[in-house]
């Protein structure tokens, strides 16, 4: 089953003395519970694809459609809806809020879901802090961690609401080898055994070649694509 399916994307950035067309009509569809890897060089478009599928940024033309139902043209406020209800957002930079604990970390997308009630947080973030192996730093600050350690916290924060799809940017970019492979091996459990969808940027063939499928951009076409699921 389709769950995410891109049509025709295009995007360009402006500024005072030219424009630079980041995507140029790209389609890409994502079933449920497949994995898909964007590859290619730096400044060829990925992280842009990346924003433009989980509906962080608008495309200037095309559409995207989650489960046949078209929501790129979506007002502000339903579009921030849809991608709190769907997408689980992973940075390279893991975006932790370092005055905060692990817990309070893994709990800020739970805070604006509300049709989750609050008396089961604790019991969704711990779930996620054990099975990304932290859940004994769940009071630490997350700055007194290491790389491996926050990254692992940036993941539990993404799978807390159970959101069907996996956005990763560069997940094991600032990672050693060790950190690369446990991340990964997380990624692709969660996405198999929990049936859902990851879509990941990375400059790393080996990485890309663990997932099913694996696109590749250059200066925003999309130039080719090769499976590797079974």
């Amino acid at each position: 089953m389709t769950q995410l399916c891109a049509t025709q994307l295009s995007k360009s950035y402006h500024n005072y003395h030219n424009s630079v067309q980041a995507i140029k009509h790209v389609s890409l569809s994502v079933a449920t519970g497949e994995s898909v890897a964007i590859i290619g060089p730096s400044g060829s478009g990925k992280s842009t694809l990346l924003n433009l599928l989980g509906l962080v940024i608008q495309p200037d033309e095309g559409h995207v459609k989650l489960d046949n139902l078209e929501v790129s043209n979506l007002s502000d406020s339903k579009l921030c809806r849809v991608r709190n209800t769907t997408f689980g957002y992973v940075f390279q930079d893991f975006a932790l809020l370092d005055h905060l604990t692990v817990y309070e970390n893994i709990r800020i997308p739970l805070i604006y879901r509300r049709e989750i009630p609050r008396r089961t947080h604790r019991q969704r973030i711990r779930a996620a802090a054990e099975a990304l192996g932290i859940a004994d730093k769940l009071h630490r600050h997350t700055d007194k961690l290491s790389g491996g350690e926050r990254q692992r916290v940036a993941i539990a924060r993404a799978i807390a609401c159970d959101q069907s799809i996996l956005l990763a940017d560069e997940p094991t970019g600032s990672l050693d080898q060790d950190n690369k492979d446990t991340v990964m091996t997380l990624l692709m459990r969660l996405c198999r055994e929990k049936n859902k969808s990851l879509i990941i940027v990375t400059h790393d063939l080996t990485i890309a070649q663990q997932c099913d499928r694996v696109v590749q951009l250059q200066a925003g076409h999309l130039v080719a694509e090769a499976n590797y699921g079974q």
